[in-house]
């Protein structure tokens, strides 16, 4: 069998068991496991595979076959301008996501923030996204989970984030933020599926920690916990930025009616209102 035969058969592989991208995933399980990019395979197309070690790639295939997320069988994923080192039991880095330190570089450049919080961090993506574009911004991130801490210390050590601190604290104690600076920015991407919605969710996502997905009854546990225990610990003017789910931005803007001073909705690609800014 040559290459080209063996890339396409993986792809109906995938493609039968019902995984969204195949071509996309295969192509990324070749770039990982056999060092060949799109281009090399277009080269080497008519190559036997009998000169190659395919093991680890077929190892690969059949648990992305089995719908393990396919950045949990790569171990880390690429997320605005840095690649996040990410695993089972942590929330996978999604594009949406990059709407916020998007929005924050473009607004920031000439005045950066001094303190940022990055609440539900989990890889600690955004907020190490944060420091690195602000190299002399404090920012602090914070989870529940251990296994996020794990996550969110390997990715500050392996981009250099000298900047960052990460702590361990439950987001829902109203004491939690005692102690720190008060912040200019307070990010949040925080749980935010129903809990009876759980079991509904595509079967990659379900994978995924249920810490990190679920909202509550309403979806909207954590936003509560944002207006009343944080929200306050943000100085005059400062932001507080948050992703939300589909129809959820209304709510939340609804909950800070009498708390913010200002606030604006963020469009994602798919024309739904997925970042919330609140002034204070």
């Amino acid at each position: 069998m040559n290459l080209f035969t063996f890339y396409r058969n993986s792809i109906k592989t995938l493609s039968v068991a019902g995984c969204d991208s195949p071509e996309f995933d295969v192509q990324q399980l070749f770039d990982f496991c056999l060092k060949i990019n799109k281009t090399q395979l277009l080269l080497r197309a008519n190559e036997s595979i009998d000169n190659l070690d395919t093991s680890f790639f077929n190892e690969c295939l059949e648990k992305r076959k089995n719908r393990i997320p396919l950045q949990y069988i790569i171990g880390e994923w690429g997320f605005y301008k840095y690649n996040f080192k990410v695993g089972e039991g942590v929330l996978i880095p999604r594009p949406e996501t990059e709407l916020i330190p998007e929005y924050i570089y473009s607004k920031f450049q000439k005045e950066p923030p001094k303190v940022v919080y990055d609440i539900c961090t989990g890889t600690g993506c955004i907020g190490i996204t944060i420091a690195k574009l602000f190299p002399a911004c404090k920012v602090y991130c914070v989870d529940i989970s251990e296994t996020a801490i794990d996550y969110a210390t390997k990715n500050k050590e392996n981009l250099c984030a000298d900047n960052v601190t990460i702590l361990k604290k439950d987001m829902l104690d109203p004491t939690s933020p005692i102690g720190l600076p008060f912040a200019d920015i307070i990010i949040s991407n925080p749980p935010y599926i129903k809990s009876d919605e759980i079991s509904t969710l595509q079967q990659e996502v379900k994978y995924e920690p249920s810490l990190a997905l679920d909202g509550g009854e309403d979806g909207l546990m954590f936003y509560r916990a944002l207006k009343e225990n944080w929200f306050p610990f943000l100085n005059s003017n400062g932001l507080m930025i948050l992703e939300c789910g589909e129809n959820q931005a209304k709510d939340i803007l609804e909950m800070f009616l009498e708390t913010a001073k200002g606030a604006k909705f963020i469009k994602d690609g798919q024309d739904i209102d997925r970042i919330v800014v609140l002034k204070k």
